[in-house]
């Protein structure tokens, strides 16, 4: 066990009765959560929403001791809660969400055009790629942990992941797929 994962298991231990121990997990894990809610949602709130939950279901658990990889496992709640969201939500919604988030999603951002043409070529990766992609950079995952979380094959997963990095480098230096 690393000794990120032992930090982590024990915040978790600790969160329902130490604030302290709550608020360093929080502020370990709420990005990576919400970014990997965020890729798969298309919709801040949304994102929040399954941030929140996931916070919530980690409180009410004690399943935790068992598990071998602590950050993936989180991320893997994420992406269940992320991915239960979606199938109650119309795809009519969800486009409608998508164009009025996008607007706003990073405001404040001071390189705002280049954040909007990173965001929008990471959208339009297949799913898969856009998951494997967003576990690898914003979740810090390796590829056997993200093998692991999507029931493939490591190869298949480094492969998609090579393979997201050219389309993304395709349509950010103006190609179009």
């Amino acid at each position: 066990m690393s000794t990120e994962n032992d930090q982590l298991t024990i915040w978790i231990q600790n969160m329902r009765t130490n604030r302290d121990a709550f608020a360093a997990l929080y502020e370990e894990m709420s990005r990576p959560m919400y970014t990997v809610a965020c890729r798969i949602l298309h919709n801040r709130s949304d994102a929040e929403d399954v941030v929140q939950d996931v916070f919530l279901k980690m409180l009410k658990t004690d399943d935790f001791a068992a598990v071998g990889n602590i950050r993936a496992y989180i991320l893997q709640m994420v992406r269940n809660e992320a991915l239960m969201l979606l199938r109650k939500r119309s795809k009519e919604d969800l486009v409608e969400e998508v164009s009025a988030e996008q607007d706003t999603a990073w405001q404040g951002v001071s390189a705002r055009e280049d954040v909007a043409a990173i965001t929008s070529a990471i959208e339009r990766l297949k799913d898969d790629e856009r998951d494997i992609f967003t576990f690898h950079v914003n979740g810090e995952l390796g590829f056997e942990e993200i093998a692991g979380i999507m029931n493939m094959s490591l190869s298949a997963v480094y492969r998609r992941y090579q393979k997201a990095l050219k389309k993304l480098r395709k349509m950010l230096n103006g190609g179009n797929l």
